[in-house]
């Protein structure tokens, strides 16, 4: 699958896009590159379309953003 995180995030975890090999769907919060990351605190994007929680399942096929709050003005 892909990852891709957006700032300040991807200073945090020191990519901004990374490919992780899943032999099996996983939930989102069970991926190890996120193990530290408070994932209620961004927006999760599936495929560029669908906001998810960190419930979702994802598979190796599936890109997941990870993106900063968004705030309204």
């Amino acid at each position: 699958m892909k990852l891709k995180v957006f700032s300040p995030l991807s200073e945090t975890l020191g990519f901004k896009e990374k490919e992780i090999r899943l032999s099996k769907k996983v939930r989102v919060k069970d991926i190890p590159e996120l193990a530290k990351v408070k994932l209620e605190d961004y927006v999760l994007s599936l495929n560029r379309v669908k906001v998810v929680s960190s419930d979702t399942e994802v598979g190796d096929e599936d890109e997941l953003w990870i993106l900063p709050p968004i705030d309204g003005g």
